[in-house]
């Protein structure tokens, strides 16, 4: 199941869709944290100037560069942007960790449920092929007058009925093998009929050490976190308007300007020159009045920031509810496996002492025909039972954030030699 899912990691397209986006996310850490840091420019320019006929700078041509260096000394505005910047970054990790979770549950169910479906065909064809013989049995007694036409009519009923389940099971096996290659891209009929008979209910820690894992490891509890953080650098960038913005800057460069066929009046105006200018600045720019907008955006990112607040709140609220919802469909799954498994020991018991009583006239063949018929729907009852506490646990491995690849090792069964 771990080669599927790996597989699924790398044929998956929403996976894959989720993944690029994850990587694009990460380079706001980058683009934020440059805000903070000095830029650089190299300026030049050149420009030729003719004036035919004029007495002097008939011909003049200039050229000049400048390297300026400008760094921001203080900036909320820009502090802002990095610290939103760095938490979109982590949310779009942590929803890349929620896509992951995602993918290992629906490819965990879809290999599950092909097995559910493959030992639901299997009872379902087996009590065909035993209604089957029990018909044709009905049929050859009812000739010699050893049975009653009830009998053979209950017969004929369950042997149809046993026909329609294969066909349904049949159906569903299709359209779980289809849902699991439509994930992984691998074929559904290598998964192994056999893959929950080693299922066995594991020690699952407390429910109270299980709600303190929940609040520190669910990641839809992280997401909404790392969404507040954001919501919080939107404030501190809206209040940080109100607030001046200090810079320096530095600049050096040189002039030069150089006239074609001089005369003495370029010489006395300095046509001809070479300047070079160094400056260092320090800028200061306060906002005094810009019509009300700044106040109005610090009043919304102030209301946004209670709405994430609040968000997170209900992000708790659902994971603790998740929480308790799959603690209590473990331990009920681990009921009724038990359960069942104790009511195959007694349908099969019931259904060879029914046969053996209706050999010795006790018991009829219609008693036979639903004692066999109760046998193997505890079957089919135990196999879905299973299914369900598998969903159950990875649901709970889930909400307390520990599903991942290496959970799935305790539904994986030993290779038989």
């Amino acid at each position: 199941m771990q080669e599927a899912v790996i597989a699924a990691d790398q044929y998956d397209a929403g996976i894959l869709a989720q993944r690029s986006l994850n990587e694009a996310e990460q380079q706001k850490r980058i683009q934020g944290f440059a805000g903070l840091l000095p830029v650089v420019a190299l300026n030049g320019s050149y420009s030729k100037q003719d004036q035919p006929g004029a007495s002097y700078a008939a011909g003049v041509k200039r050229h000049n560069y400048a390297v300026t260096l400008t760094q921001p000394l203080f900036d909320v505005a820009k502090y802002a942007t990095w610290r939103r910047a760095d938490a979109m970054a982590d949310e779009a990790e942590v929803k890349y960790m929620i896509a992951q979770q995602k993918l290992i549950s629906d490819v965990s169910d879809a290999w599950f449920s092909v097995i559910y479906a493959s030992r639901v065909l299997d009872n379902a064809d087996k009590a065909r092929v035993a209604f089957e013989q029990q018909l044709n049995g009905a049929l050859k007694a009812l000739d010699i007058g050893d049975q009653t036409r009830l009998e053979v009519d209950e017969a004929q009923a369950n042997f149809d009925t046993a026909v329609a389940d294969v066909i349904t099971a049949e159906s569903q096996l299709r359209d779980a093998r289809i849902r699991f290659e439509k994930l992984s891209g691998l074929s559904g009929n290598a998964i192994p009929a056999s893959g929950m008979d080693c299922i066995a209910p594991g020690k699952e820690p407390q429910l109270l050490q299980l709600k303190e894992r929940t609040a520190r490891q669910n990641l839809n509890i992280r997401a909404a976190e790392f969404s507040l953080e954001q919501s919080r650098a939107d404030l501190l960038a809206a209040n940080g308007q109100h607030m001046p913005v200090v810079s320096v800057q530095a600049a050096y460069g040189n002039n030069w300007s150089r006239a074609e066929n001089g005369n003495y009046l370029d010489e006395v105006f300095g046509t001809t020159s070479k300047t070079r200018n160094t400056n260092i600045a320090l800028n200061v720019s306060v906002p005094l009045f810009a019509g009300g907008s700044q106040v109005s955006q610090s009043i919304e990112a102030s209301h946004r920031k209670e709405q994430s607040r609040e968000e997170l709140v209900d992000a708790r609220r659902t994971a603790l509810q998740e929480l308790e919802s799959a603690v209590s469909g473990v331990r009920s799954g681990e009921a009724r496996m038990s359960a069942h498994r104790n009511a195959i020991i007694s349908a099969k018991r019931r259904m060879e002492s029914t046969q053996y009583a209706r050999e010795l006239g006790l018991r009829t063949t219609i008693d036979a025909l639903n004692a066999e018929k109760d046998y193997f729907k505890s079957l089919s009852e135990l196999a879905r039972a299973q299914y369900e506490y598998i969903v159950s646990s990875i649901k709970l491995a889930a909400a307390s954030g520990d599903l991942d690849y290496s959970y799935l090792n305790r539904f994986t069964c030993p290779v038989r030699s």
